[in-house]
C-alpha cells in the first residue's frame, strides 16, 4: 500500500528535482502523487524513488516516453 507521507517541498529536498519538474513528470503520467483534503500533492517512499529514477534516465538524454518503457520493463510490464 501506498502511504503518502511528503509535501512537494520535502519532496523537492529529498530528491533535489525542482517541483516544476516534479509537476512535468506528473502531467506525462510518469508519478502519481495523492492529493490531500487541501489538494496538495502527497508523495510515497515509492513516489520518491520513481522521482530519482525518472531524473537519472532523463539526465542520460532519455525522453518520458522512453523513461515509460524503461521503467515497465524494470517492473516486469510492458
Amino acid at each position: 500500500m501506498k502511504i503518502a507521507r511528503y509535501t512537494m517541498f520535502v519532496t523537492v529536498t529529498m530528491t533535489g528535482v525542482e517541483s516544476h519538474r516534479i509537476r512535468r513528470y506528473e502531467a506525462a503520467g510518469l508519478v502519481s502523487p495523492t492529493r490531500s483534503d487541501g489538494k496538495h500533492r502527497m508523495f510515497s517512499d515509492a513516489d520518491i524513488e520513481v522521482i530519482r529514477e525518472i531524473e537519472a534516465l532523463t539526465r542520460r538524454g532519455v525522453n518520458f516516453a522512453g523513461v515509460r518503457h524503461i521503467m515497465g520493463l524494470r517492473r516486469g510490464g510492458e
